[in-house]
């Protein structure tokens, strides 16, 4: 593999973890579609918020004092960019199961990974995961994270009230009891298990997190049937 390509695919990595979610502004995409906010109607309904948070860093980086890219060449700028985008859009959920698909197709592959696509396909994976990571954290982070998320997703419940709008699912405050801990069963069990699972098939060393999710849906099903 040549060597400048790995640099580049390592810098990119690093960018595209910083930025995945800046200037988020703490509505889904889906509540942009719904209400024809600003940003769904400039994205045309795309990866909403991932298109934003692209486009925000890259205008941001055109202003000299935050050109982080200013000594690259042009064909290295190109590579790391067109690495950041694909990683940053493949955040967005509305993708995660032609994704998720893609890659359980490429592991069951005898192949080695040493294509431009494999490699750009394993780092979109490698944000995937560590984006949906907290429900793999010890219980003591994670619950604070689970914490963090509720807030955000009622916030938005209580906004679409507001504009008289059905409430997303798990985002009702007044069903806080029964629907967060049933949201975040479902979570792990249809996104998050899945997803690692497939990832610790490339990287074994990654079972842990495997098990540590299975443990903390195991806490939420026995706060349930207590």
């Amino acid at each position: 593999i040549n060597a400048e390509y790995v640099g580049n695919d390592c810098f990119a990595s690093i960018i595209a973890a910083l930025i995945h979610d800046y200037d988020h502004p703490g509505f889904n995409n889906n509540f942009h579609i719904r209400t024809s906010a600003y940003l769904a109607v400039l994205y045309n309904d795309r990866s909403v918020l991932e298109n934003h948070h692209l486009a925000q860093v890259f205008d941001l980086v055109k202003n000299p004092k935050y050109n982080i890219f200013e000594n690259l060449s042009w064909d290295q700028l190109k590579d790391v960019r067109d690495t950041i985008l694909e990683m940053v859009l493949s955040t967005d959920m509305g993708l995660h199961a032609k994704l998720y698909q893609q890659f359980r197709r490429r592991i069951s592959e005898d192949k080695d990974w040493f294509g431009k696509d494999d490699q750009r396909l394993a780092m979109s994976i490698a944000i995937k995961m560590a984006d949906i990571s907290n429900c793999c954290r010890p219980p003591q982070f994670y619950s604070e994270w689970a914490k963090s998320i509720a807030t955000e997703f009622y916030n938005q419940g209580d906004t679409e009230a507001r504009l008289n709008l059905t409430i997303s699912p798990f985002m009702d405050r007044r069903k806080d009891r029964v629907d967060f801990p049933k949201g975040q069963i479902s979570f792990m069990n249809y996104i998050v298990i899945p997803l690692f699972e497939a990832g610790a098939q490339l990287l074994p060393k990654m079972d842990f997190s495997v098990k540590q999710a299975q443990q903390n849906k195991s806490d939420w099903l026995k706060k349930q049937s207590g």
